[in-house]
Parts: structure tokens; sequence; C-alpha cells
């Protein structure tokens, strides 16, 4: 009985040592309070502000803007709750600012652990000479001061019905786009889209007249219907891929180039796919002298001239790591990103297909010989430093 006895007790004696033990290395959270953004653009129409506590704390936030142009989420000036993790997240919500000044709001946050924190925002002004914007990285500037035709298509993948499949800077002064912004992903690369049930046609957001009609075939010559945004990189779901096929997505593109040096570079750079996102703007650039193997016009099967471009494009930008789960604008270490461009002649290339490193230079030469303003979401801390460089080997260019 005596061993039994001791027995026991020694077992209560852990067991209570052990509760006492976890009880102990519970971590114990801060209240803390921040705004992921506290400078947010004129076009957009929230801001999240994160609450960090224990959790089953109670907190309230309060917003006071003038006029109470920025709410909660309850769409009220303010809104309380209990903190169901460590971290939640509450959104203040306000419409595109057009009043041509900036504005701020003040943000409250106050816990039951008698901790406040008081914070603010600033909301910019819509920039006027910016015909179209959006929060995505792909995205270059998009000047409202040209008669350019700047459109988005979204489409279906997976469960999503508008997931965004491309972006278009159109011209109608060449019949084709300057250049397709686009996001590439594994998610869209893969699944039931086929091109073979695919049938070139017009863009219904653009006039059919302003378009080339490639419907009833190819250009004029040894041109091909040369897609911006390749087919395959959208075989996602057939709707995305059917959009592919919009003329505003093509150029007359001379068939060998197409056909090898320009569809070994589409290759090259779904090897650059990784988790994180890679960000695509693909163009083609109608200035300048031609090759001596390229004439400087076509013409679709119904007499429409077409102009042929002089070069063609691409500008890349991805994470180093590929797997940050990070967004573009929330990397502030110029070394965690890289970045490239492709700048190529249009000519008859016969079977070339290699892509060397003569091909690749700097984002910020692209900028300077188009004029684009490209991946503008880059912080610009960073965006000088991303920009200028450029080392092939790092996309898989070693000669």
């Amino acid at each position: 009985m005596i061993h039994k006895f001791r027995l026991f007790v020694t077992l209560c004696v852990f067991f209570l040592a052990a509760v006492g033990c976890n009880q102990g290395d519970e971590p114990v959270i801060s209240s803390n309070a921040y705004i992921q953004t506290t400078a947010v653009k004129g076009t957009s129409t929230s801001c999240a502000v994160v609450l960090q506590a224990q959790q089953g704390t109670t907190y309230v936030v309060s917003v006071e803007s003038d006029g109470d142009w920025a709410l909660c989420n309850n769409k009220q000036t303010s809104v309380n709750g209990i903190m169901s993790s460590s971290n939640q997240v509450i959104h203040i919500y306000f419409q595109k600012n057009a009043t041509g000044e900036e504005r701020s709001a003040d943000v409250t946050v106050s816990f039951n652990d008698e901790t406040t924190f008081k914070l603010s925002f600033t909301q910019l002004s819509v920039d006027s000479t910016v015909a179209f914007e959006r929060e995505w990285a792909e995205l270059p500037v998009c000047s409202a001061s040209t008669e350019y035709i700047y459109v988005s298509h979204y489409g279906r993948m997976g469960t999503r019905d508008n997931a965004r499949n491309y972006t278009y800077c159109f011209d109608p002064q060449v019949r084709a786009s300057l250049w397709v912004a686009y996001p590439l992903h594994s998610s869209y690369t893969t699944g039931s889209g086929n091109r073979d049930y695919s049938s070139f046609g017009f863009d219904p957001s653009v006039s059919s007249s302003s378009q080339a009609n490639l419907e009833v075939g190819s250009y004029k010559g040894r041109y091909d219907r040369g897609h911006q945004l390749p087919a395959a990189d959208r075989k996602c779901s057939q709707q995305m891929m059917d959009q592919t096929f919009y003329a505003t997505n093509m150029t007359p593109q001379q068939s060998n180039f197409n056909q090898k040096l320009w569809g070994a570079l589409e290759g090259r750079v779904r090897n650059q796919i990784c988790n994180d996102t890679l960000y695509v703007v693909t163009g083609a650039w109608f200035e300048g002298e031609h090759s001596s193997t390229i004439e400087p016009y076509t013409y679709d099967k119904v007499g429409n001239m077409c102009p042929t471009p002089t070069h063609y494009f691409k500008a890349l930008l991805r994470s180093n790591k590929g797997n940050t789960g990070m967004r573009i604008d929330e990397f502030k270490d110029a070394s965690q990103l890289r970045a490239i461009a492709f700048w190529m002649e249009h000519a008859n290339t016969g079977d070339d297909a290699t892509i060397s490193s003569k091909y690749c230079i700097s984002i910020s030469k692209l900028e300077e010989i188009t004029g684009i303003d490209f991946f503008p979401m880059l912080d610009d801390s960073i965006e000088q430093t991303v920009e200028q460089n450029c080392v092939p080997s790092k996309w898989g260019v070693n000669n």
C-alpha cells in the first residue's frame, strides 16, 4: 500500500507540474494595431487595419474623416468585436478620390486591456494623366493623353468566373495592341483549355472597324497571326484561351520568327513560373527602321492595311525566391526581386531558336526606348535598383 500511495502522489505531482509548465509556455501577445498602407492611391477603395492581441480581447475601431468619406466595414464610423485569433483585419472603405486634393482620415483602435493606438492614412488624389489604373503589378502606366484604348479581359479560372486574364493598350492606327500585360502562374497554364476549339475573331470590346479582320485567315504574305499573350499561357479554361484569339492580341509576325525564335522565348518565360506570380508585359514596337526581310506593312484578307512591328519585347518581374507569398508593393529590399527585358528585332530569323544574352536589357533601358513606365507598383525606394538590374543567368540565359 505504501508503494502504491507513493506512486499515486508522484503521478499527481508530475501531472500538476506538466499543466503548470504548459500554462507558463503559452505566449502572451502584446496588443498592437497598424495600417498596412498609410498612403493609398487615389483609385483605391479600401485599406486594412491590422489588429494583434490575445484571443478573446475586445476592441473598438473608430474612423474620423471630413464628411465621413471613410467608413468601417459595417458602413458606420466605428466597429467593435472580439479577437477570434491573435491577428484580425478590419477594412476601412471609401470611394476613389476625384477631389483633386489629398485627404486624410484618423483611425483609433482601443482594446479592453487599456491600450489605445492612434493611426492615420492619406488617400492621394486620382491622377488625371492616367487613363486606366488597377492594383495589378503587371500593369504599366496608362496615359490619358493618347488615343489608345485600354481594356481588361476576365474569365473563368477554377471556381472563379471573373479572374483577370490580360490587359492591353490598343492603337487603332496600327490595328494592334502596343502591349499586353498579364499575370503568369501554374493556375493559368494548367486546365481544360484547348486551342483546337478556339477561333480567331474580333474583340467585342473594340470597334471591329479598328481591328484587323482575322476571322477568314491570316495576314497576307508570310505573316502569322502572332499572339502577344500566348494561348499556351491560358489553358485554365476554354473561355480564357478563346480570349487570346481576339484580334487585339494579334500582330502580323513573320512566320519563322513567330514559330522559332519568338516561340522559344515564350517557352523560356513559362520556365520562370513559380509559386509567386510572374508578371509579364509583351509588346510590339512600330517605330524605327524595319529589317530588310520585313515589309513595312501587310494586309488582312479583306484589304485592311496592317503595319508590321519593327521590334518585339517582353518585360518580366518576379520574386527571387519564388515562394514568398508577398505582393510586389510589399517588397522593400531590391535583392528580393528580379526583373529583365527582352528586346528583339522583328526579322526572318530562319530556324534560329537560340535565346541569348544579346536580347537581354534592363527594364530601365526598355523604358528609355519605348517611353512606357513599367511596373509602377514597385516601392519607390527600390524601383530604380530593380529596374536597372539585368542578370540573364537568373532567367536561364547563359550564353
